[in-house]
């Protein structure tokens, strides 16, 4: 069964399953962010009242009553005769799928380890972990930290919220920056 909600910025229709409830993702209209409900906030769609059919010559959907039921028309794209069929030939549409959801973690926490320890050449190494504590943020840099053997690296934890780096730190040169 799917939820089906309205975005709150454009009012789009947007569907969703229940696995994401409470995921948060760009609507497929106007990229505003939507939460998917807990519960369907619009109404079942209403039994098909309308006949649904494409132009012959261009392939425009069309929609019309039960009451213009074999009346000849133009229709509203090519401007071609069409007649309205007794029964729908095209399904209606359904609701805007949910994209893709929103990265909600709110810091990326970067390592480049460059590893010069032992071999020549030095190989470097990038290893990366989102969340939303920035307490768990800089333990997880430090634990990497601690494990690496080489002679240089550079750490950084980047504020999503903020949009600005909170914590750099560069080997070698006995800095550390917390912005």
């Amino acid at each position: 069964m799917l939820l089906r909600f309205a975005c709150p910025k454009c009012s789009q229709h947007i569907s969703a399953t229940p696995a994401q409830i409470d995921v948060t993702a760009p609507c497929p209209n106007c990229n505003a962010a939507v939460t998917v409900p807990t519960t369907s906030t619009l109404p079942p769609p209403a039994p098909a009242l309308l006949v649904r059919f494409a132009c012959p010559s261009c392939g425009q959907h069309i929609s019309a009553t039960d009451a213009q039921i074999g009346v000849t028309a133009s229709c509203p794209n090519c401007t071609a005769a069409v007649i309205v069929p007794t029964t729908s030939k095209v399904r209606p549409p359904r609701p805007a799928p949910l994209p893709t959801p929103l990265q909600t973690e709110r810091y990326k926490t970067t390592v480049i380890l460059i590893d010069d320890y032992a071999a020549e050449p030095a190989k470097s190494t990038k290893l990366e972990k989102w969340t939303d504590d920035f307490t768990d943020a800089r333990n997880w840099l430090i634990r990497e930290l601690a494990a690496f053997r080489g002679k240089q690296y550079f750490a950084g934890i980047f504020d999503h919220m903020q949009k600005r780096s909170v914590f750099k730190q560069e080997k070698g040169r006995g800095r550390l920056d917390l912005l």
